[in-house]
């Protein structure tokens, strides 16, 4: 029987990644001396982590944590590289000294084949020009599969992860994650005194992060933790439904909103709600308080610190 592969989710961020990245380039070519390219703000000339292999020559390696994400926080299809993009960052890296003989762009996105055409088409060139450097792209794929391929490197940098080994543990990180997601003001400002725009951001982002296991940076849009599944996943039967029954909840809470908006017995003024109907500020405050009081009974039956 085969050996199951852990998926692993990409660091936070870049400062990480490229650490990761020294870590990768010193086992999967044998690189002993691999290190960061001088320190944050200076001029690296393409490329973030070099070393010289026995085998190979000198080796660098350009680290782009990408997000998933375009600036309108829809998903790129198969990742935000470009031709234009791996182009640029390839020419930089031509003017690196000592001279490369394998160029590596390291993103944290999935594998796309026209990337894959744009790397083979790049080093036809440099072939037909007589340059004796090689390019290619670790994608978080290949990544992944060099992390399953180094329990070292496991160990070194995602310790946490690999002590997932029961249900429970998974259910842990799932809930942690979606209590983080509920940890903010549009949970405990009065609704009549909440911003329109960032409460509706603010509940939708929470409800994502309930059923994908998703969450955002407020601020950035960025994904900022992933807990695949969201409680979907969870092995815990009770705090499955529990959950469930929340997520209905968040969903009447926005529905009201929006009808209320839609009717005009919810106006924005400036930069708050208002609210004619006193019962329907109840019912929304009731609503609300039942999300974060049934979250709350799930974690504190499941052991973790309650929001």
């Amino acid at each position: 029987m085969g050996t199951v592969s852990q998926f692993f989710q990409p660091p936070l961020y870049w400062q990480q990644f490229e650490e990761l990245c020294v870590g990768l380039m010193s086992e999967v070519y044998d690189v002993p001396n691999a290190q960061q390219v001088g320190r944050p703000g200076q001029a690296q000339r393409g490329v973030d982590v070099f070393g010289r292999s026995s085998r190979h020559g000198m080796i660098g390696i350009q680290c782009k944590r990408l997000a998933e994400l375009d600036e309108n926080n829809n998903p790129y299809p198969g990742g935000p590289i470009s031709r234009a993009f791996l182009r640029k960052e390839a020419k930089a890296a031509l003017s690196f000294q000592p001279d490369l003989k394998l160029w590596i762009l390291a993103t944290t996105v999935r594998r796309d084949t026209r990337v894959q055409g744009w790397v083979e088409e790049l080093n036809n060139e440099w072939e037909r020009s007589g340059r004796d450097r090689i390019a290619i792209v670790w994608t978080w794929d290949e990544c992944i599969s060099h992390l399953n391929s180094y329990p070292k490197l496991q160990r070194a940098y995602y310790r946490d992860v690999i002590q997932v080994r029961a249900p429970k543990d998974l259910d842990e990180i799932i809930l942690r994650t979606i209590a983080m997601a509920f940890a903010r003001p549009a949970f405990e400002v009065p609704v009549h005194c909440e911003a329109p725009n960032e409460f509706f951001q603010a509940l939708k982002d929470t409800q994502k992060a309930l059923r994908t296991g998703e969450l955002v940076d407020r601020e950035t849009r960025h994904v900022i933790r992933k807990a695949i599944g969201g409680y979907h996943e969870l092995d815990d039967d009770k705090a499955r439904a529990d959950l469930a029954a929340v997520d209905k909840q968040l969903r009447s809470l926005r529905s009201q909103l929006e009808q209320g908006i839609k009717d005009g017995t919810i106006r924005v003024i400036g930069t708050i709600l208002h609210i004619r109907d006193h019962s329907l500020v109840c019912l929304l405050e009731e609503l609300r308080r039942q999300c974060v009081d049934n979250l709350n009974r799930v974690l504190d039956r499941c052991g973790i610190p309650t929001i």
